[in-house]
């Protein structure tokens, strides 16, 4: 039995090493170079992560999490994601570190939004990086997850905001409501502009009343977003709230420019949603 074990061992070492050398060149033993052989190398970085990650001494940690974070199959984006967090916590190397906050940017998923929001939870010096990859996923699978992170952060602070900017950018009409709700006076300025830029991106029209109320806001940078906002919602309603806002007096220039530049894009002059 002890003779089994130790040849599973040598065997699980010998295509280790193999995986090893076929990322690093791209090449599978033997053969040619293809996209076909990076697929497979890519697969079997996960369960070779796996293995090493069992270790005392875990070594190579850095070319595996990078061909998860290049792997767009299934596993990847889901227990792939769960042990690149464990990767970044076993592993003092800033190198590695830094190459599982880019492939969970890269694998974008539920779970790589988890991840992110935990090693930023850890309170060291990634964390303003974890929030700012965490802000950059566009996925709409995470919304709900999204939603979960700005919750637990009780709707306020740096990762919440990360999580509501990527919310935007998933432009799930699912976040509507709870954008709307952030858009309210109890929460902080920098969270309110977070929600109404994320409504803009959305483009419900359901959000033109909530934004058209912000624009009387002592905050100028949240009038600016809600102007911004609503000229990316395509609708009467919304018009007639930017030129209303625009008829005041007292407007500076450029918040002026901006209701201008908010018009045109309702007049099919500009994008329709922010990109």
């Amino acid at each position: 039995m002890k003779k089994n074990h130790q040849y599973l061992y040598v065997l699980a070492a010998l295509s280790l090493g193999c995986l090893a050398g076929w990322l690093a060149t791209g090449t599978p033993p033997g053969g040619a170079p293809g996209l076909e052989g990076e697929g497979v190398a890519r697969s079997l970085a996960i369960d070779a992560l796996g293995l090493e990650l069992e270790k005392k001494q875990p070594a190579g940690l850095r070319a595996l999490v990078e061909a998860i974070g290049e792997d767009a199959g299934a596993g990847a984006r889901s227990s792939g994601a769960i042990l690149l967090e464990d990767a970044y916590r076993l592993s003092a190397d800033s190198e590695v570190r830094a190459a599982v906050l880019a492939a969970l940017e890269r694998l974008g998923s539920p779970q790589a939004c988890a991840a992110l929001a935990n090693i930023f939870r850890l309170g060291n010096e990634d964390a303003a990086q974890a929030a700012t990859r965490l802000s950059r996923i566009e996925d709409q699978d995470c919304a709900r997850q999204l939603k979960a992170i700005v919750e637990k952060e009780e709707r306020r602070g740096e990762l919440a905001r990360a999580a509501l900017r990527a919310l935007g950018r998933t432009r799930s009409r699912a976040a509507t409501e709870l954008c709307q709700e952030l858009c309210a006076g109890t929460y902080e300025g920098a969270l309110r502009r977070e929600a109404a830029e994320a409504l803009g991106r959305i483009a419900e029209r359901s959000s033109v009343p909530v934004l058209a109320g912000l624009l009387g806001a002592e905050d100028d940078k949240l009038r600016k977003a809600s102007i911004a906002a609503l000229g990316l919602i395509r609708s009467d309603a919304s018009a007639e709230a930017l030129r209303a806002h625009g008829a005041k007096g007292g407007l500076g220039p450029v918040e002026a420019r901006l209701v201008e530049e908010a018009l045109e894009r309702q007049q099919g002059r500009g994008p329709s949603r922010l990109r």
